[in-house]
């Protein structure tokens, strides 16, 4: 007797009824090369558009206007035309040729300590990734949204909040994503957008090189102690935690660590509900959040290199025993 087919188990579990689904979906080349014809068709428009109106965009304000027509259009598109690879490339390339123009005509006229424009291209970046039916585009400006956020909180002092605030915007999107079944794609993209954003953003807090001071430094010296945004982002991991209703015991060290080293928090989190979701793409961010955190923070200890050495000997041994005793106490523990 032949083994029974994945559906055929279903059925005989009376977990589903029917024929077997059919897949619909086109070949992967077929669908590669749909989004190909949906690009060439984009900047065969847009050239078409430049050549045009050559000596009208050149100027700001008609950058702007023609930056602006060519979003809503986007977003029409987006909203009517039927969903597929074709349709879904074509949209995309002309939301960032609108994003390029939009730029372009506020790259002259941009006031770069101005915390009132840098916040409101956040809130139009957020609402673009609000609007659109589309995953990358959710995911680019989200992402935007982010950088434009601290900016805006560096021309006010405060950026060290950027970081437990953009954490604090993840957890909401994956928290919803998970209540709202239905929407989940809108709030995965968003939440991978926040979350690719908090690579950026550690590096942004620390020097562009040697003796010299940081971006967001030159937009505005902090007005909040240092220890501040660790506290807050060990804050914000615990509560998650408690929410998830995960055991404190192995979380707790986790906790300490991010209220020590500056960042190790965002890739706490991040790791914490990659892992509880399941989510290999979230992990994989969380692995190079840590890695890359922990890296500032090694490189920034005024130690020498053999004392450096040894705290690596150190952490090590001490990653080993905290394994040893965790599997441990795991065999103790009922299930």
């Amino acid at each position: 007797m032949s083994e029974l087919t994945p559906w055929q188990r279903l059925l005989a579990a009376d977990l589903v009824e029917g024929e077997t689904p059919l897949d619909d979906q086109p070949h992967w080349s077929s669908r590669f090369l749909l989004g190909m014809v949906g690009w060439i068709a984009a900047l065969f428009l847009l050239f078409f558009l430049f050549m045009a109106f050559e000596g009208v965009i050149r100027e700001a304000n008609h950058a702007l206007a023609m930056g602006g027509l060519l979003m809503v259009a986007a977003l029409g598109l987006n909203r009517q035309a039927k969903r597929n690879d074709l349709w879904d490339q074509f949209v995309l390339a002309l939301a960032l040729a609108a994003d390029a123009w939009l730029l372009y005509g506020l790259i002259d006229r941009i006031d770069l300590h101005s915390a009132p424009l840098w916040l409101g291209l956040c809130l139009l970046s957020s609402g673009i990734a609000a609007l659109f039916e589309h995953w990358l585009i959710r995911l680019f400006h989200s992402f935007a949204a982010a950088l434009l956020l601290t900016l805006g909180l560096a021309c006010l002092g405060l950026q060290l909040l950027a970081l437990p605030l953009v954490m604090a915007a993840l957890t909401a999107c994956w928290l919803l994503a998970e209540r709202r079944p239905s929407r989940h794609q809108l709030y995965e993209s968003l939440t991978l957008g926040l979350a690719l954003s908090l690579l950026v953003l550690g590096r942004l807090h620390h020097p562009l090189w040697e003796s010299g001071g940081s971006v967001l430094d030159e937009l505005g010296r902090s007005r909040l102690p240092l220890w501040l945004n660790p506290v807050l982002c060990a804050a914000l991991l615990l509560g998650v935690m408690v929410k998830l209703k995960l055991p404190l015991l192995y979380g707790l060290p986790l906790v300490l660590i991010s209220a020590i080293i500056p960042g190790m928090g965002a890739g706490a989190l991040v790791l914490v509900l990659g892992f509880y979701a399941g989510s290999l793409g979230l992990m994989t961010l969380a692995g190079l959040l840590l890695l890359g955190f922990g890296s500032l923070y090694y490189y920034d200890l005024g130690l020498t290199l053999m004392t450096k050495s040894w705290l690596l000997l150190g952490s090590g041994a001490l990653l080993l025993g905290a394994r040893q005793l965790l599997k441990i106490l795991s065999k103790e523990i009922p299930s």
